[in-house]
């Protein structure tokens, strides 16, 4: 029987079922795509942000460099020894170059720091001071704290920066970035990542205090280097594993609502496991993170996923409850089930396909 051929309450009955499914889980698709869409393109587009200073304020270090010894800094990726999300910071081993003319008592490779990070070892690998003409070439291993965004984990990336800082002020010495020649080891490697750009820029970073600096009036600013790295998911391989058991209790369910619809059986039992499985996935990812968890692609799967099983559910209650009420009409209650079968499997599929499309950058 066609949907016309049934009666006003039951076409009201369907109409208002298949309405409900479908605003409320097109508005939670609509909601959590245009999140990860945005932090997807905030992510591209942010790049360039933090590579110089905003003009009010390279004006004002221009301004007090005026008679600062200019320094040519450069950086040299060789390794990314380590990411890690869970504890906010990543280790990285680089090589540094500082070139200056005049005074060569500076001794720039004594006398800088990573900003937000830990020198775990330096080795000065050649120098030489002739003619007023100084050089520094620096081994450096350093840890450094990083905020990681998460809202598309696991199917994210992240720019990397590092910064390093005169211990000089701004009036002494300024760092000027060795575009040319500075770079990243073609070789390097990082195991669920690659590589997708990197760069280097000079800026500066005006303090809320002058640190008692001799010869310094108001705050002390000062000059760095960011050397930036980019990198993003190699495939989707993280995002099968942390969401592998979801898909299980998804299609444990849709089997349930199908064995209900085609086999007259309460299939009720069966969900509590469904569900139970689903609120446990999230565990799968969140063990990667930090325990401050940002809402993103991972709580909006598994959030998709208990909608889906409690969909499924309710689909259920109601084709019992219209089996026992009007067992005379076979045929609609068959048609009402059929009908949030196909909703619920179509939804199912879209979800699962759709957010992580959305957060993946193909680079």
């Amino acid at each position: 029987m066609s949907f016309t051929g049934f009666n006003l309450e039951q076409k009201k009955t369907l109409l208002l079922t298949f309405v409900l499914y479908v605003v409320a889980g097109s508005l939670f698709m609509v909601y959590c795509g245009m999140m990860l869409y945005y932090d997807r393109l905030h992510a591209r587009d942010s790049w360039d942000d933090y590579l110089s200073d905003a003009p009010e304020q390279a004006a004002v270090a221009a301004g007090r460099a005026k008679n600062a010894t200019q320094v040519t800094v450069g950086t040299y990726v060789e390794n990314l020894r380590e990411i890690n999300l869970k504890s906010s910071f990543y280790r990285v081993e680089f090589e540094m170059w500082f070139m200056w003319e005049g005074d060569p008592g500076l001794d720039l490779a004594n006398n800088f720091r990573v900003y937000k990070g830990i020198v775990n070892s330096k080795h000065i690998l050649r120098e030489f001071h002739e003619d007023g003409k100084n050089y520094q070439l620096v081994s450096v291993d350093a840890s450094v704290s990083k905020r990681f965004v998460t809202r598309r984990f696991p199917l994210e990336s992240h720019q990397l920066r590092f910064y390093v800082e005169a211990n000089y002020p701004i009036e002494d010495v300024v760092f000027v970035a060795d575009k040319e020649n500075s770079g990243l080891n073609r070789n390097i490697t990082l195991t669920g990542y690659n590589f997708t750009r990197n760069d280097i820029g000079s800026v500066s970073y005006l303090y809320d205090t002058n640190h008692r600096y001799p010869g310094i009036d108001g705050r002390i600013m000062s000059s760095e280097i960011v050397t930036a790295l980019e990198i993003n998911r190699a495939s989707y391989g993280l995002f099968l594993k942390c969401f592998i058991a979801l898909a299980g209790t998804l299609l444990w369910s849709l089997i349930a609502l199908f064995i209900c619809i085609y086999h007259h059986v309460d299939p009720l039992g069966m969900l509590p496991g469904a569900l139970f499985g689903a609120v446990g996935n999230i565990m799968v990812g969140a063990s990667l993170l930090p325990d401050a968890l940002e809402t993103g692609l991972l709580e909006y799967v598994n959030i998709w996923g208990i909608l889906i099983i409690m969909g499924v559910t309710i689909a259920i209650i109601n084709i019992n409850r219209l089996r026992k009420n009007q067992s005379e009409q076979k045929e609609f209650v068959h048609f009402y089930g059929r009908s949030m079968f196909y909703t619920v499997l179509t939804f199912t599929i879209i979800g699962m396909f759709l957010f992580p499309l959305i957060s993946y950058s193909r680079m």
